[in-house]
């Protein structure tokens, strides 16, 4: 896990900056994609097939990504576990047969995050997005948010200053329900789709430890088997 502690809260990513939460079919990637002569960043020529394709405004990335996990499990119930430090959060997210699950866990000194998806009570895909600055969790709390209220697509990245390079994660609200895509470097990828009511409490539930506060942030103590 790298110590997202480092980064200034003033600091946000180039993706995210501005942009990136209007949907492919609108033609416009974002600012911030584009080179001063028009041309295409040579930045994104290194990005996944699919994201590449995206940010240059040539496909609607949840659908891409629909037609990979067209399955993907629903997780209609959420239940949180309180340590007795009150200093690390973990949130449960399930099926309603509980054959599936994602759990999310939240080191409030240092806010980082971590995201396992698990199948059948064998198998965990662990996600933990890296370097994530204060604006760039504002920013992905702030468009699901209004994505949510507004009933209106929408695609919000988390993802810190290397982007693609580490473990991030994609996420496609829509009216009744969250598409959420997780992607690893190590050519791991896992999926599920989230009820409204679920994404709401995730949402708000993570914008509690995530806004910024006045403590001074610590090394991240997140589960590491």
């Amino acid at each position: 896990m790298v110590d997202d502690f480092r980064f200034s809260s003033d600091e946000r990513t180039i993706p995210t900056r501005r942009g990136l939460n209007l949907r492919a079919n609108d033609h416009q990637p974002g600012g911030d994609m584009l080179s001063d002569e028009g041309g295409r960043d040579p930045q994104n020529r290194d990005a996944p097939w699919a994201l590449r394709q995206y940010l240059n405004g040539q496909t609607d990335l949840d659908a891409e990504l629909s037609r990979r996990f067209p399955n993907m499990p629903v997780m209609s119930q959420f239940r949180l576990h309180q340590y007795a430090d009150q200093r690390h959060g973990l949130a449960i997210l399930a099926t309603q047969d509980g054959a599936a699950s994602l759990i999310v866990e939240v080191d409030e000194p240092t806010r980082a995050a971590q995201f396992t998806f698990v199948a059948g009570s064998m198998l965990g895909l662990k996600f933990s997005p890296a370097r994530l600055s204060d604006k760039d969790r504002s920013y992905w709390l702030d468009t699901i948010q209004r994505a949510q209220a507004e009933q209106q697509g929408a695609i919000a990245f988390l993802w810190g200053a290397s982007r693609w390079e580490s473990d991030y994660l994609i996420c496609a609200p829509r009216k009744h329900f969250t598409n959420v895509y997780a992607f690893s470097p190590l050519h791991v990828e896992a999926a599920a789709r989230l009820t409204s009511e679920v994404m709401g409490k995730l949402v708000a539930w993570l914008d509690a430890f995530w806004r910024p506060g006045d403590s001074q942030p610590r090394a991240p103590k997140l589960t590491t088997w």
